[in-house]
């Protein structure tokens, strides 16, 4: 194998290249290499970035921001300060999609050919939350569930490769990834140890990695912490643990700031009063949906010609304001929180035009996304349940479990049960033979001790889970940042 040369003068390993190309200012390259898999019918193309550190001979550090379905290739190329600020500056950072992610194969479009506004009409129903007050909108709910995997399971089997898009075989691309780097460099490719860097779900991916190679953990850190086994069992249920307590903060956070910064605050004595406000607005929302649309209005001239977003009728219920809310919680960045603020102050004045934006289901977007890590994110999670979660397509199991989860979580429960075990039900995908898993470590230890980072009030990734996955992996550490929110050494960093 060559090494390639870009008009930059960057050296990479190019794997079997399908084509390479120099992107951005910073002297990055992306590239492409097919992956020969058991069976000599099969080829992959990965995308892969590297982001090459101060030095020649520097270090790699593969990253992964999340999901399922987040693009590393983005991560590198848009968050590279953030992970340099934390881990240092004296790395290279290399970012390989995940199979099924952004340009990776294979796809984890199951829309091929259809108009991107088909698409998205669908799934906003398929993937939303679940309205545990009625039982006939808990039997709709099921059934776009059900309709999604029946859907996507037929689209997947005109290729018959849906399969290999699992959190497995992009452990095994990793460790094809690092033994190349390590034969390119003269080095035993039996010895290539993983310096790692992954985020929420890409914590699943290293601690996959972990349990599957202990022996080739290098320097590992996992920020956001998942319960493997509870993820490839399919529910989600312990994701869960801390999302009120996550979203206490909101209010916490409002009312230190005061009247002045938090408009939602007006003057009140305690943020337990703020957080009581707030459920009085769900519970009247409840009794009371609003209706939307007003496409003279300044807000829908405005989107249509700076985004090329359309909004249509529609009626807010109270689950719109859940899931902005748990999205608030999850990225804790001060754009989301503010616009939480307008929306609180916009429910309580009704304020239509307004509450107009905070639906995607009220949102037409006439521009094509480049990616949409939906898809990838459901294809990749069902994939890695085997099955396991086909439970959910019984409805007194669906409800049962949507129950549960409301219950565990007013905040995040319905949230998460959405993007978990009832969207599989139906989506007949299995991984091959040589890539289940689980999610059960059975390791005495690894080569190089495991860092795990964790908040003490994450909203999906709780410090439960940190703790429990550090127990599972014999003489890794546990840091514990006390703020809230995913990621939270990012954030503090």
């Amino acid at each position: 194998m060559s090494p390639h040369k870009t008009k930059a003068a960057i050296t990479v390993l190019c794997l079997i290249c399908s084509f390479c190309i120099a992107a951005t200012q910073n002297k990055s390259l992306i590239y492409n290499f097919s992956e020969l898999t058991a069976s000599a019918e099969l080829a992959w193309t990965v995308s892969i970035i590297k982001k090459p550190g101060p030095t020649p001979d520097a270090e790699e550090v593969l990253v992964n921001p999340g999901g399922p379905g987040g693009s590393s290739v983005a991560m590198v190329l848009s968050d590279h300060a953030a992970i340099e600020a934390k881990i240092g500056t004296e790395y290279s950072l290399v970012g390989i999609d995940p199979r099924g992610v952004n340009n990776s194969e294979p796809t984890s479009d199951c829309f091929v050919g259809y108009p991107f506004q088909t698409r998205n009409a669908f799934l906003s129903d398929a993937i939303g939350l679940a309205d545990v007050t009625s039982e006939t909108s808990l039997k709709k709910q099921h059934q776009s569930a059900l309709a999604y995997g029946k859907w996507c399971t037929g689209m997947y089997s005109v290729n018959g490769t849906a399969n290999y898009a699992n959190t497995v075989a992009t452990a095994q691309d990793m460790l094809h990834y690092i033994e190349l780097r390590a034969h390119d460099r003269g080095e035993s490719s039996e010895e290539a140890k993983l310096r790692y860097y992954g985020i929420s779900y890409g914590s699943i991916l290293g601690s996959t990695f972990a349990a599957l190679y202990p022996d080739r953990v290098g320097r590992m850190i996992i920020d956001g912490v998942l319960d493997m086994e509870d993820y490839y069992d399919g529910g989600w249920e312990a994701a869960i643990d801390d999302s009120d307590k996550a979203a206490s903060y909101f209010f916490k956070h409002c009312f230190e700031a005061g009247p002045a910064l938090c408009m939602f605050h007006q003057n009140a004595t305690s943020w337990q009063e703020l957080e009581q406000r707030y459920q009085a607005l769900l519970t009247d929302l409840m009794a009371s949906p609003v209706g939307l649309g007003d496409a003279t209005s300044n807000t829908s001239i405005i989107l249509a010609k700076t985004q090329g977003i359309l909004l249509s009728p529609y009626v807010l219920i109270w689950t719109d304001i859940i899931s902005q809310m748990f999205a608030s919680t999850y990225l804790i960045s001060p754009l989301h929180v503010y616009v939480m603020d307008l929306i609180l102050v916009a429910l309580q004045t009704q304020d239509v035009e307004l509450l107009s934006v905070i639906s995607e289901k009220s949102q037409f977007s006439t521009f094509r996304p480049l990616y949409d890590d939906r898809m990838a994110r459901t294809l990749i999670s069902c994939v890695d349940t085997n099955g396991r979660s086909s439970r959910f397509a019984d409805f007194q199991t669906y409800k049962k479990f949507v129950n549960y989860m409301y219950k565990e979580s007013r905040s995040g429960g319905l949230s998460v049960a959405a993007i978990s075990g009832p969207i599989c039900s139906k989506l007949n995908v299995r991984p091959p033979t040589s890539q289940t898993f689980d999610g059960i470590p059975r390791v005495r230890n690894t080569s190089s001790p495991i860092l795990f980072i964790s908040s003490i009030a994450d909203p999906i990734t709780p410090l439960s889970s940190a703790k429990k996955m550090r127990g599972l992996f014999p003489g890794s550490g546990l840091l514990v940042f006390n703020n809230s929110g995913v990621s939270p050494s990012l954030i503090t960093s």
